[in-house]
């Protein structure tokens, strides 16, 4: 297991999006850093995932609202503008 697994199950759990859709995300955030900069395809055992996805949990508000506010960010970043305002 990875810690990209990880973030995937978190955030789906956290956001009720399907762990595809997640995915997909993920992959956007790795292509995007450079790998020197995440560590989210470190292999990681069961028991360190368990209890990274303990500890994540303990802060799903948090969590929660940093992806939201990133996701709402994004769609203001590439939406396509509406009208002549």
């Amino acid at each position: 297991m990875t810690r990209g697994d990880v973030f995937i199950q978190i955030m789906s759990e956290l956001s009720g999006e399907p762990k595809k859709l997640i995915a997909e995300m993920l992959y956007l955030i790795k292509f995007s850093m450079p790998p020197e900069l995440h560590r989210f395809d470190e292999e990681i055992s069961d028991t360190k995932a368990r209890r990274l996805t303990d500890e994540l949990m303990k802060e799903k508000e948090a969590i929660l609202n940093w992806f939201l506010g990133g996701y709402r960010q994004f769609l203001l970043c590439t939406r396509m503008p509406q009208g002549n305002a």
